[in-house]
């Protein structure tokens, strides 16, 4: 029988051989991770930062120094951008424009709708640190009401606007009021036996021509009532008016013609041509008189070249409304034309300005902005476009005076000196 000491002395035995085992196996395993670990690449570390890329720069913009909130397309040049459109931050101020196309040398955005002057336009690079350089810049309203009539009260119905860029504006059952560049209203003629006026030109002499639905064309100076300047047979209603680079009248609404109406000083000689459709609006433009004309079956705007006070040539369709929008589809509330071509179209639509090119294509203008009706409209002689929006509140049918920069100037209008 083995006495203690021996049983201990055997038990120390196995432990020992037992670490030493551990301690090699430690040794094994320490090794292999050694060697293995050499065989890698080394994992990058959570603190060790990534190189950033060079600070974006700003060399020009266009339109320069201002654009139209909402509406314009601005075009950023400049170096450092990304061709990632969002990772490019634009700011006009405070706002964010939205990027329409990116590289990295230019930026398209649209202008946000912030109307503020001497902004701070600046962009970032996302993981850039920088902001680029900043450049001055307006953003302008493009469209807004001109002047406020007190609503309910004062109910403006037609406008024109003279050489000076004075603005009048026939008050329903108030007569003729004129607002001056610098915002102010005055009284500038009172009403005469009619109520309001359904079209209204600027003529020579700074007269106001007046059409009221009725066979008759009034006149309008400053300080009087309204008088009748011509009258056409019974049956005629006249809706439209417009002059011509010689002075002469070109007018229509229902009844089956279209007149001319020479001015004398005794009399005045009224032409007639036929026509088979009625007229809401006409305007004359580049020896061409343009007539916005709707009868069974077709809805145009049609076009005439003037050969004389007493002669017109053969009628043109220069664009089919009811082709392009259905018939019934559209109400056609005034029409003008831009000094490049472009006509304007005036209506009852959401998008209330239809713009149609030389060539024929039609698009609207600054969608969501115009609100329809269009009533009556006249471009002044900056790039200001004035129209008479009539609108529902409540059950009742209101009017305001809006303005539209249109960013580009009228074509000739004949009457106004």
């Amino acid at each position: 029988m083995q006495n203690v000491h021996s049983i201990e002395k055997k038990y120390w035995y196995l432990n020992m051989k037992k670490q030493k085992q551990i301690f090699s196996l430690a040794i094994v395993i320490t090794l292999t991770v050694i060697i293995y670990s050499c065989n890698q690449e080394a994992a990058p570390s959570l603190y060790v930062v990534e190189p950033k890329g060079s600070t974006p720069a700003i060399s020009g913009v266009i339109p320069a120094n201002e654009a139209l909130a909402g509406v314009t397309e601005v075009t950023i040049n400049g170096s450092n951008f990304s061709s990632v459109k969002e990772e490019n931050l634009v700011f006009f101020g405070t706002a964010q424009a939205t990027v329409l196309q990116a590289s990295a040398t230019n930026l398209v955005v649209k202008a946000p709708t912030l109307i503020k002057n001497d902004l701070d336009l600046k962009i970032a690079v996302k993981g850039v640190e920088d902001f680029s350089n900043i450049v001055k810049y307006n953003l302008l309203e493009a469209v807004g009401v001109y002047y406020p009539f007190a609503k309910g009260v004062d109910d403006p119905m037609t406008v024109a606007v003279d050489k000076n860029e004075n603005v009048f504006v026939y008050v329903k059952d108030k007569g003729v009021k004129k607002i001056s560049p610098d915002g102010k209203l005055t009284d500038w003629a009172p009403k005469g036996g009619e109520s309001f006026f359904f079209d209204m030109k600027m003529g020579p002499n700074n007269i106001l021509y007046g059409t009221r639905n009725l066979r008759a064309i009034f006149q309008v100076e400053e300080g009087k009532p309204s008088t009748t300047y011509v009258t056409f047979p019974t049956g005629i209603s006249i809706v439209a008016i417009d002059f011509d680079e010689n002075k002469n009248i070109w007018t229509a609404g229902s009844g089956g013609n279209l007149y001319s109406v020479t001015p004398g000083n005794l009399i005045k000689v009224s032409t007639a041509f036929p026509i088979d459709y009625t007229v809401s609006s006409l305007r004359v433009y580049n020896g061409y008189l343009y007539v916005a004309g709707k009868k069974d079956g077709e809805e145009a705007i049609y076009r005439y070249k003037i050969n004389s006070n007493t002669s017109l040539g053969n009628k043109e369709k220069y664009f089919d409304v009811g082709a392009k929008y259905g018939l019934n589809k559209i109400q056609i509330g005034a029409i003008t034309f831009a000094e490049d071509g472009e006509l304007i179209v005036g209506t009852d639509q959401n998008d209330s300005f239809i713009v149609v090119t030389s060539a024929g294509t039609a698009s609207s203008l600054y969608p969501g902005m115009i609100r329809p009706i269009v009533k009556s409209l006249f471009w002044g002689t900056k790039k200001n476009l004035f129209y008479i929006r009539e609108y529902t509140d409540a059950g009742s049918i209101l009017h305001t005076l809006v303005r539209v920069d249109m960013q580009k100037l009228t074509a000739p209008y004949y009457g106004r000196q």
